[in-house]
């Protein structure tokens, strides 16, 4: 989607009145959090919390889009174990609201989503959602999201934007290591020092089970196929992308560049059913609440998975011995 025609953000303020405008202006490290967390065991959730934004007047004729930028701390199995057993706490995703008149808040029939993981930019697509007259939005949740930059733009109609998909040279799978942690303040992301590796985890839980071989693994990430790579702790796939696969860049445009990665991460927190174990296999059309239990389908690249994933990683689980 590409945009322009920023709205300038006039005014955001909290729930409780306090003023963050500048803070939402431009990625830049500040960032709007919630003023208050749940308990440890529910991470990833916050106290209700919200923002009021106001924008100026607004042409609702034309195709508006919510820009957001900023972080969701994931909660993890730990989180959804513990707001099971507590009637009170459906997931509260966040809810997006517009002033109709002073005063007036009306739900915009939209899915505002949340920034799942670090942190990346989402789109609220807000064409036709409108109603005539709409100056504020209202942005309540109770995760918790730290924003950076919020902003108001409008789709452009007759961009000549073009997607080229460039497959690596190279995809070598290699040993790294463990990075620590670095010592950052609370608003932001849990970020490794690629800089400091050690053999030696920091956890406790290893997943077992077969993995893909070290080595060249291109085959395997070339294209959308069921068929796997399958990486465990401590392993690093190093890419090259030759320049030469990419088109002449007209005059007078600009080009950016996107990762795009499709695959599972598997969770091995003591909560999650089969977390101690690298399968079963996931694949794309899966019921996600049924993972373990739903049969595989046969796929052609299986035979990829045979050739390619005779690794055998030992399964590391942190175990309590009985005492009488």
């Amino acid at each position: 989607m590409t945009l322009h025609q920023e709205r300038p953000l006039q005014r955001a303020e909290t729930l409780d009145g306090q003023e963050v405008t500048s803070t939402l202006k431009t990625v830049d490290g500040r960032r709007v959090s919630p003023p208050d967390l749940r308990v440890p065991q529910l991470r990833g959730l916050a106290e209700p919390h919200g923002l009021v934004l106001d924008f100026g007047p607004l042409d609702v004729s034309k195709s508006l889009v919510l820009v957001m930028n900023g972080w969701l701390r994931f909660g993890g199995g730990m989180a959804n174990i513990a707001a099971s057993h507590d009637p009170s706490l459906p997931f509260p995703f966040p809810r997006l609201e517009a002033e109709i008149s002073p005063g007036s808040w009306k739900p915009v029939d939209v899915t505002v989503g949340a920034p799942a993981g670090k942190t990346k930019t989402i789109l609220v697509d807000l064409e036709g959602k409108l109603a005539p007259g709409t100056r504020r939005l209202r942005l309540t949740q109770a995760f918790e999201i730290h924003w950076d930059r919020i902003a108001l733009m409008e789709k452009k109609p007759d961009a000549r934007t073009t997607i080229t998909f460039v497959t690596p040279s190279e995809a070598d799978l290699h040993f790294r290591g463990f990075s620590p942690m670095q010592t950052l303040p609370p608003d932001w992301p849990l970020t490794p020092d690629y800089d400091i590796a050690s053999p030696n985890s920091y956890w406790t839980i290893t997943p077992g089970g077969w993995c893909t071989r070290y080595g060249d693994v291109s085959e395997l990430i070339a294209t959308r196929d069921e068929g796997l790579a399958l990486l465990n702790g401590g392993d690093e796939l190093t890419l090259k992308f030759a320049a030469s696969s990419l088109p002449s860049k007209p005059a007078g445009t600009v080009r950016e560049f996107f990762l795009y990665v499709d695959g599972w991460d598997k969770d091995s927190d003591f909560h999650v059913a089969t977390g101690t174990q690298v399968g079963p296999l996931p694949f794309h059309g899966m019921d996600d609440q049924h993972y373990g239990r739903e049969k595989r389908p046969e796929f052609p690249s299986d035979a990829l998975h045979r050739k390619y994933n005779t690794r055998w990683v030992e399964g590391r689980v942190l175990k309590q011995t009985a005492r009488r």
